[in-house]
């Protein structure tokens, strides 16, 4: 799958490090999967892992999320602690 690039007006924003290379991504790709996989596992085995499709962008996304946690009157509560 080719890379998704930013935005045009964002592209001379844009700032990269010497070392991101395919190579180098995959390699720290690698790494991510191998150290968070026994996380993953870990809380899957005690139940404590929620696993659910969000699709779409935050507005679409974060209603179903706080609902999903059981927060779906989390900005109310927010609001009244103000």
């Amino acid at each position: 799958m080719a890379p998704l690039l930013p935005p045009s007006h964002c592209m001379s924003k844009l700032i990269t490090r010497a070392d991101d290379t395919e190579d180098v991504v995959k390699e720290r790709l690698l790494i991510y999967n191998e150290k968070s996989q026994p996380v993953e596992e870990y809380y899957r085995s005690q139940e404590k892992l929620m696993e659910f499709d969000l699709p779409g962008g935050i507005p679409e996304s974060w209603p179903k999320l706080l609902e999903a946690l059981s927060l779906d009157d989390f900005e109310e509560r927010r609001s009244a602690a103000a």
